[in-house]
């Protein structure tokens, strides 16, 4: 879907579903589903912040975390999930736990058009692509998501110099493209460009669920699966050890 144009071109197959969502949404539409289903067992906490491991003798029994209010609070854990995107390298490697996921920067510029694509555009000089959104807008302009470039620095910023370039790269297909929001992210890319998916070796009780990259949404939910199989015992459906996080041990 992504370089579509170039499925396109070698008479490749392109799903007319084929779009950019909000992912957003779709996070809020999965919580809400989760609270629906298991309620009673799930606990959501927003604004908490984990700051430490709590660490006996080599045994991980739970995490210390900043509330709301700025307090500390310590909650005891049997297994712990590290899914913190960018942020996991910095908690593993206080407890000297392999985490080698990097702050891949990459910028994101939403515009209309009157130019209605069922496909993503690899746009001109190779630095992103557009993506048409499923929505319009109150004028019938389709919406277009471009997304390029990676530069591996902190700060969320965007860059101008950047949008700059990825918006006149996508007038070449979208010559009355109109900007209306523009931004930058982080995508946490590990070291081997594949996720960290299972248990770690110093700490059986921590695994990791991180270093997804650009590809969080897509293969997030089966990530997700990966890793409730790792944390349940059961017999995995597909090899899981080149995403076990034991690999840059």
């Amino acid at each position: 879907g992504r370089w579509a144009e170039g499925t396109k071109q070698l008479n490749g197959s392109i799903a007319t579903m084929d779009s950019s969502g909000d992912v957003s949404l779709f996070c809020r539409g999965l919580l809400k589903n989760l609270l629906s289903r298991h309620g009673d067992r799930f606990k959501l906490v927003p604004g908490e912040e984990v700051t430490d491991f709590e660490v006996d003798e080599k045994i991980l029994f739970g995490v210390t975390s900043r509330n709301q209010n700025g307090d500390f609070v310590t909650r005891q854990c049997d297994k712990i999930v590290l899914a913190l995107g960018v942020r996991s390298a910095e908690l593993c490697n206080s407890i000297g736990v392999p985490c080698p996921v990097y702050p891949a920067k990459g910028h994101l510029v939403t515009v209309s058009s009157r130019f209605d694509y069922k496909y993503n555009i690899a746009l001109r000089g190779g630095v992103g692509y557009a993506a048409p959104m499923a929505i319009t807008n109150s004028e019938g302009r389709r919406l277009y998501r471009l997304s390029g470039f990676v530069d591996f620095t902190t700060g969320n910023k965007a860059n101008h110099e950047r949008v700059d370039a990825l918006v006149d790269a996508a007038r070449a297909d979208l010559p009355d493209l109109e900007i209306i929001d523009s931004s930058a992210c982080h995508r946490p890319l590990s070291a081997d460009d594949r996720a960290l998916i299972g248990p770690t070796k110093s700490y059986p009780t921590l695994f990791l669920c991180t270093g997804f990259g650009s590809r969080g949404w897509s293969i997030g939910l089966g990530g997700g699966k990966l890793l409730a199989i790792e944390l349940l015992g059961l017999k995995h459906d597909i090899d899981p050890s080149p995403y076990l996080p034991i690999r840059f041990n």
